[in-house]
């Protein structure tokens, strides 16, 4: 009696199955090797070894190229590296796949925070948030997003609540001071500068932007001891030296003032502000040739300044010198200064 013969359809089907079936099993077993490798990497992120936390991790996506956690834990470290470009790549990988998680929203939202591209920061701020994520630095940075749009009541709101998930957060403070700074609110914007102070007291800058505060609420005295802390916590602190000569200049300690601002020129010597701020310090002491020096350096360095423009014809018309005053004016002017509008008035009799 014949065996009974399988047909060929029938061979092939048992065939391809059982193909199927050993891929399947290889699948399973490279997804579970992943895992522990994608294990193994936590362990060495724990032992703040990222250079094996990185191997570990390549391990796994080349086991598993379509594990998102893995490319979610490699874009952080390079994060951490400063390798922005690798970091964005894994995370976008990371969401592309499926990982839908608070924490690579919001790295995503830092990486366009970072581009200046404060739009698609909020955006993914927000659906940071909207998943659940609560970590404080989500709203803060949705808040400087939003300072940098100039929605202040929002920044205000999102600073807070950073504040509210972090009791001690310095910089939160700092940032709804000026916020609330941009809101002409000076007396909310001293009460966080101090707090970010009390909570972070080697900061020049928390110290600098008190002293602003204080000098927009007329506390001057105050605000030339926030200076000169800020200063004395950091002696090359260039914008501390132009405010602490302004300051001083409105006081009339212009002696004081000339000494701070030719400090900042010496710190930054490329920048304009300070030589305009010596200019108008000279200004308010009748010295008009020393003021045209100093406009004139200050143009030097950036010929796009329409106020300089204006602040140097005024020195030449309190000499007597029309002409030159009027030249500064119309260049002003034709900068885009609405204001040299008015000035020109006196040319044209």
């Amino acid at each position: 009696m014949h065996p009974t013969a399988i047909p060929m359809k029938c061979v092939l089907l048992i065939v391809l199955a059982g193909m199927m079936l050993t891929h399947s099993s290889h699948a399973q077993q490279d997804e579970k090797a992943a895992r522990q490798k994608f294990n193994q990497a936590v362990d060495y992120i724990e032992q703040d070894n990222r250079e094996g936390a990185i191997a570990a991790l390549d391990k796994s996506i080349q086991l598993y190229p379509s594990f998102p956690g893995a490319y979610l834990e490699r874009g952080k470290l390079y994060f951490r590296e400063d390798s922005t470009r690798l970091a964005k790549a894994d995370i976008r990988k990371a969401i592309k796949l499926g990982e839908s998680s608070g924490e690579a929203l919001f790295y995503m939202g830092f990486f366009y925070y970072e581009k200046e591209k404060p739009d698609s920061a909020v955006e993914y701020f927000t659906r940071s948030i909207q998943t659940g994520y609560k970590n404080p630095e989500v709203y803060y940075f949705r808040g400087l997003s939003q300072y940098s749009q100039s929605d202040y009541s929002n920044a205000v709101m999102n600073f807070t609540m950073a504040i509210d998930r972090r009791y001690d957060f310095a910089y939160a403070y700092n940032d709804r001071g000026s916020a609330r700074l941009s809101q002409g609110d000076y007396q909310g914007a001293i009460q966080d500068f101090e707090k970010a102070i009390s909570y972070n007291g080697k900061m020049a800058a928390f110290y600098n932007n008190l002293g602003y505060a204080r000098a927009q609420n007329a506390a001057y005295k105050e605000a030339e001891k926030a200076y000169t802390k800020a200063v004395n916590l950091s002696p090359d602190y260039y914008k501390a030296y132009v405010n602490r000569g302004i300051l001083r200049t409105s006081t009339e300690d212009y002696e004081k003032a000339v000494t701070d601002l030719k400090k900042a020129i010496k710190i930054a010597p490329g920048k304009a502000e300070a030589y305009n701020n010596l200019a108008l310090s000279y200004m308010e002491q009748k010295k008009f040739d020393k003021a045209i020096k100093q406009f004139d350096q200050a143009l030097d360095k950036d010929r796009t300044l329409t106020q300089v423009y204006l602040n140097r014809g005024m020195a030449w018309e309190n000499k007597g010198e029309m002409e030159k005053a009027c030249r500064d004016w119309r260049m002003a002017q034709e900068l885009g200064n609405e204001r040299a509008t008015k000035y020109l008035k006196d040319c044209e009799q």
